[in-house]
């Protein structure tokens, strides 16, 4: 690696400060892409924000409409989740089936909508489900929060809080077991953003 500054901040607004006071800030959350992209040096930040000790940003809400998930929240804490599991059982199953034990007690979904990845697996349930992304500014429509690869609607000092995904009536999720993510729908869904969940290569 190389040398780069790291924060701690305890709180949304003190690491969005640092965001914006940062040469080239970057935010850590599980750290499964991040992280490995420095080994590699394919990334390079001056400062890495940690967002690990804030408090609020975990955990899971369900209601009879939406089931609305922390960003801090790991995918294991999605995969057990009894109120995921009873309302929207395709997305504990989804939580399940990302990359391996170590991934999965360490990633996390709000770090995984951030980054992008085509290959990723929430970012085509999020699709699928309709859902929505609240950041520190704004709530924002999965159709408008995914821009490209690895590009998002998300402006350099803001910070995804939580994510809401609307209780289907039904819904399933599959995928490669090369690990890429395949599809994720939900009934009575319009057939344009059936298609937009459709993520592999």
């Amino acid at each position: 690696m190389y040398a780069f500054t790291y924060e701690r901040p305890k709180s949304v607004d003190a690491a969005v400060k640092l965001l914006k006071k940062a040469d080239d800030g970057k935010l850590l959350a599980g750290g499964q892409t991040l992280l490995p992209a420095m080994k590699l040096r394919l990334a390079s930040p001056s400062t890495i924000v940690d967002l690990s000790g804030l408090k609020g940003l975990s955990g899971i809400k369900a209601s009879s409409k939406a089931v609305t998930i922390g960003a801090l929240t790991r995918h294991v804490e999605v995969m057990n989740s009894p109120h995921v599991q009873k309302a929207i059982p395709a997305l504990a199953h989804l939580a399940s089936l990302i990359g391996d034990p170590a991934v999965r007690n360490r990633g996390t979904i709000g770090g995984s909508l951030a980054n992008n990845d085509p290959s990723a697996d929430y970012p085509a349930a999020a699709l699928g489900l309709g859902a929505t992304i609240k950041t520190n500014k704004r709530e924002i429509e999965a159709d408008k929060f995914f821009k490209g690869l690895f590009e998002t609607a998300l402006a350099g000092d803001e910070i995804i809080e939580s994510v809401s995904f609307p209780v289907p009536d039904k819904a399933g999720y599959e995928k490669f077991r090369s690990g890429l993510a395949l599809c994720a729908g939900r009934s009575a869904y319009s057939s344009r953003k059936a298609k937009a969940a459709l993520a592999s290569r």
